[in-house]
């Protein structure tokens, strides 16, 4: 065996921790373009019920505004004249106004400025 000319080698330098981050992230980044979280039916099956309980949601607020419109024109026309069944005024403005809110709230707490890529990686 012949010794070594030059000595033991040494290894090179470490990289800066700035190249190793966005080495990482890009890595990540790729990695989950290529390859989605989960696999395609099971996917497929998380979306479609997602999908399906938005439409459900959906139905029942308008269903619900709806009802509280038809009660406050069934108590104009019925009871307006005589100031009767006085319940129904409030119970068909909270049935009125509850989808509202609902969307607004729900509309409001949507930051635009995340997408579902970014915020899956955690950037």
């Amino acid at each position: 065996m012949e010794p070594a000319a030059g000595g033991p080698c040494k290894p090179p330098p470490p990289p800066p921790t700035s190249e190793i981050i966005t080495r990482s992230h890009t890595a990540a980044i790729a990695a989950a373009v290529a390859t989605p979280s989960g696999s395609g039916p099971s996917r497929r099956k998380l979306a479609a019920s997602s999908s399906l309980g938005s439409a459900v949601a959906a139905s029942l607020l308008v269903a619900g505004g709806l009802s509280g419109g038809a009660l406050l024109a069934w108590w104009a026309v019925a009871f307006h004249p005589a100031h009767a069944m006085l319940w129904m005024v409030p119970a068909g403005l909270i049935l009125v106004g509850t989808p509202l809110v609902a969307c607004l709230s729900v509309l409001a707490s949507a930051d635009p400025g995340t997408s579902s890529a970014s915020a899956d990686l955690g950037v």
